[in-house]
């Protein structure tokens, strides 16, 4: 299963890759191969958020870039996670079926974009991202 996973994943990668490389006037794959090309590094991480039932106590995740070129997210209907633009924070709308796309700080490097994020421990059910 992880090896079907981590393929189709790549898949989603390259394509996002190229995406991003042509919609910056550049050649279909060149950031990829700008920030690492074969020799990418992908790291599959699992965050879980246990029902927080007094969130006026807890922390959650500061503000924060990821030191990624992207995170891609897969979230659930839990709302928390917001991102922020021109210093105003913006709830991530979940969409059934879709992944959040997150910019890292190697992009930002390589095309000039900031993005940053955090997640809110307002809710009371059980979260995963």
């Amino acid at each position: 299963v992880n090896e079907e996973y981590t393929k189709q994943l790549h898949g989603v990668v390259n394509k996002l890759y190229d995406s991003l490389s042509l919609g910056l006037g550049l050649k279909a794959g060149e950031l990829r191969e700008a920030l690492g090309g074969d020799e990418l590094v992908y790291l599959m991480k699992i965050n879980y958020y246990p029902p927080c039932p007094r969130p006026d106590l807890a922390l959650g995740v500061v503000a924060h870039t990821d030191m990624s070129s992207l995170t891609i997210l897969v979230p659930n209907d839990v709302q928390g996670l917001q991102a922020c633009r021109d210093g105003q924070w913006y709830d991530v709308k979940y969409i059934p079926n879709a992944l959040v796309i997150h910019i890292g700080d190697q992009m930002e490097v390589r095309t000039y974009v900031r993005a940053r994020a955090r997640v809110l421990f307002e809710f009371s059910e059980r979260r995963f991202f």
